[in-house]
């Protein structure tokens, strides 16, 4: 009877222990770019997107770079820095693959984390529908002012989507938030609008 209960015990524990190694299995990061080549991604629209020293160059340039998979609920942590002043670009969330019939050839119907080296007007932070339906959206100016950091030097941003809410964080600064967002899963991306840029770490926890 003790044997049993020995035996029991000990099944409980691997049982548990197994269970505890594949829940944190579940919540590694997935690393969407792997330092040495775009795999995984697609240049839509002849966007000017390389991979040099470790890092994706945006060399200007429209289009955007998409993720080959869609996401729905996750933790995405993208580093990037502005190789000019005032250099330009845009993080997608949660987007489709089908485009405006426009020469700039970006998706519409998705949403864009700005990526602008600017604190006025659409500024570093802010969320942009393209094409999306309509959300709720606030947006922290002064913590914005304190998270920034000029050009040449890294940002971090950490974008949560989860269910209909969306939070973004840069610098450890949350700087928008936004409600009521209905597109449910989509892919990530980068978008091209003119501006030098590298990028660096960009990685997802699944929610």
């Amino acid at each position: 009877m003790k044997l049993l209960s020995t035996f029991a015990l000990a099944a409980t524990i691997a049982l548990t222990g197994c269970q505890s190694t594949n829940a944190i299995l579940e919540n590694q990061p997935i690393e969407l770019f792997n330092g040495s080549d775009l795999t995984n991604w697609t240049i839509e629209s002849n966007g000017k997107f390389h991979v040099s020293n470790g890092v994706i160059k945006l060399n200007r340039g429209t289009g955007w770079l998409r993720s080959n998979d869609k996401f729905s609920d996750y933790v995405l942590t993208i580093e990037f820095r502005f190789m000019e002043e005032g250099a330009n670009s845009g993080i997608f969330i949660r987007t489709q693959g089908t485009m405006h019939e426009d020469e700039k050839g970006y998706p519409n119907n998705g949403y864009q984390v700005q990526v602008m080296d600017t604190l006025e007007g659409n500024a570093l932070g802010k969320l942009i529908p393209y094409g999306a339906p309509e959300f709720q959206h606030t947006f922290d100016l002064e913590a914005l002012k304190r998270a920034y950091k000029p050009h040449g030097q890294w940002h971090t941003y950490q974008i949560t989507a989860q269910g209909e809410t969306f939070s973004i964080v840069l610098n450890g600064e949350v700087v928008s938030t936004a409600t009521n967002i209905k597109n449910l899963d989509g892919h990530i991306g980068i978008q091209g609008e003119f501006g030098l840029l590298e990028f660096r770490k960009i990685e997802i926890i699944e929610l």
